[in-house]
């Protein structure tokens, strides 16, 4: 019998896929990343440097700062969709 993965892992491989698709890159890279990662929606994890990473891509604020002047704020990458992929 066949379970389903945890919504987490299920948005995990849906996202990768897609992005992969949209972007011409290997889905194998993008779920890596988000293996290792292993960030979840919403989630936000302190550094010892006193910054955070953010949702389940891990973007780290230190990165996000810069790619606020694209607009991109933390908020986009810690959601349920697949933005951050």
């Amino acid at each position: 019998m066949n379970a389903l993965p945890p919504p987490h892992l299920e948005q995990r491989i849906v996202c990768s896929v897609e992005a992969a698709q949209r972007y011409a890159i290997p889905a194998n890279v993008l779920l890596a990343v988000a293996e290792i990662e292993n960030g979840r929606p919403g989630q936000r994890v302190r550094n010892t440097n006193g910054t955070h990473d953010v949702g389940p891509l891990q973007f780290n604020t230190q990165y996000l700062s810069g790619l606020a002047r694209f607009g991109i704020q933390p908020a986009d990458v810690a959601g349920a969709d697949c933005y951050p992929f």
